[in-house]
């Protein structure tokens, strides 16, 4: 991976007294009013650029996208944004609690990174991508030329040397930092000296990468790539669009977290509780436990940790609600019923031995009849990181069933990944966020 520092756009702390106040999470987190909330939280809050709101009234000349582009601008000339003198790269440290309490640190380096082709092999995908989302960010990025999104990539370095080579860099406190809404701390470091510099590019320049985070964004960036290279005889600077802005951490951290993504099912035709449940007897040892809804968090983690137990026995396992039956259950995959159903002749092994693969497949696809273009739409599945949350919603939106998963180890990542697969949607949540405001790029 190709790497090159580049000079950072940041707040003014000299104008803004709080940087908690003006960072958001990406824009695809803006689910249930997220906008309005960081909209609302501060006038020159990151997310009234990276997500400004539309309007009936937008027009080819005012719209969600000029408008962002006149605040970016305005806010440029009013020094509300500030620009580092020097190329740098940027150490990127988030400390945070897990699940179980546990106090984590990790690290991250923020830099310009190359934008290959898949085939080139140099960077990996992992999951698939939706038309609209790319289409929102492609127009944003050309109204604002703004590279403020950090795509997440992961590298393999199982001694951690390069991890070592920044630590040795941050011995003195943060150049900058803020907290996010959950609490997790984040914290900048300027990377200025040029040896230090060069030392990090040539420890990376051979790694390939997975993404972790922002693939949309990826693929835009590839798309924007092509758009800007015809117009490099005008302007050297459009060159540096072939580069996007990235954060890349160690695979091999401890401090990396993936949470599952469970499944909220609602707007299924015609479901039957009881039919469902016997279909499902054909592919699953099923194990009714009671919760102690008195004891809601207690008792959801309960659950989540006897199923964490079953994966590492090697069972694709997963907790159910049906609340139509008022039924709680463990269900574990009973390997020979696989054969029951006919799997994607294009994937490998690999791919179907998942948890999010056997959901899909022989629960969602098989039984209920939900297939991929109705996965795209989102109509029928919603997708919640939080046990307790999902749990929540199954009234709100009159859910007819409710999977919890196990999350999907980084090694099962990995190894989907350089089969050449793409895992199914929705398969990992990387926690905690990489945060919008903290560092950008804006080449012209």
């Amino acid at each position: 991976m190709k790497i090159l520092p580049f000079r950072g756009y940041r707040y003014n702390t000299q104008k803004i007294s709080s940087l908690d106040d003006v960072i958001s999470p990406p824009y695809d987190q803006f689910k249930n009013d997220w906008d309005e909330r960081f909209h609302g939280r501060h006038p020159y809050n990151i997310s009234h650029i990276i997500m400004n709101p539309g309007s009936p009234e937008d027009t080819r000349i005012n719209n969600r996208y000029t408008r962002s582009r006149k605040l970016l601008n305005s806010w440029m000339n009013t020094d509300i944004f500030i620009r580092d003198d020097q190329p740098c790269l940027y150490a990127y440290y988030q400390e945070y609690r897990t699940l179980n309490g546990e106090y984590l640190t990790r690290k991250g380096i923020v830099a310009l990174g190359e934008v290959t082709n898949y085939s080139q092999e140099i960077v990996f995908p992992h999951e698939q991508t939706l038309t609209k989302p790319k289409e929102d960010r492609l127009n944003h990025l050309r109204s604002t030329l703004l590279d403020s999104g950090l795509i997440f990539m992961l590298y393999s370095d199982p001694t951690g040397k390069i991890e070592e080579e920044i630590d040795q860099l941050v011995t003195e406190s943060a150049s900058w930092s803020a907290k996010s809404d959950d609490s997790c701390k984040n914290k900048i470091w300027k990377i200025s000296d040029p040896d230090s510099i060069v030392r990090i590019q040539k420890l990376l320049q051979d790694k390939s990468v997975i993404i972790a985070d922002g693939h949309h964004r990826y693929e835009v960036a590839r798309e924007f790539k092509k758009e800007s290279s015809k117009k490099e005889n005008i302007d050297i600077r459009w060159n540096s669009y072939s580069y996007k802005l990235i954060n890349l951490t160690r695979m091999e951290s401890p401090a990396l977290t993936i949470r599952p993504i469970h499944r909220l099912l609602f707007n299924l035709r015609e479901f039957d509780g009881k039919l469902f449940l016997n279909k499902l007897k054909k592919f699953f040892i099923i194990k009714p436990i009671k919760l102690d809804l008195t004891k809601k968090e207690k008792s959801l983690n309960n659950l989540l940790l006897l199923l964490k137990k079953e994966q590492e026995k090697g069972s694709n396992t997963f907790g159910v609600f049906i609340p139509s039956l008022n039924l709680i259950a463990i269900l574990s995959l009973i390997p020979d019923s696989t054969k029951l159903v006919k799997w994607p002749s294009n994937k490998s092994l690999l791919w179907r031995k998942l948890d999010v693969s056997v959901l899909q497949v022989i629960i969602l696809n098989y039984l209920l009849g939900i297939g991929e273009d109705e996965l795209a739409e989102g109509n029928k599945v919603q997708y919640l990181s939080n046990a307790i949350e999902a749990f929540d919603k199954v009234n709100d939106l009159k859910g007819e069933c409710l999977f919890w998963l196990n999350a999907t180890p980084i090694e099962e990542v990995k190894a989907v990944v350089h089969s050449k697969d793409l895992l199914p949607q929705k398969s990992t949540h990387f926690h905690p966020k990489l945060m919008e405001g903290l560092i950008f790029a804006k080449h012209l």
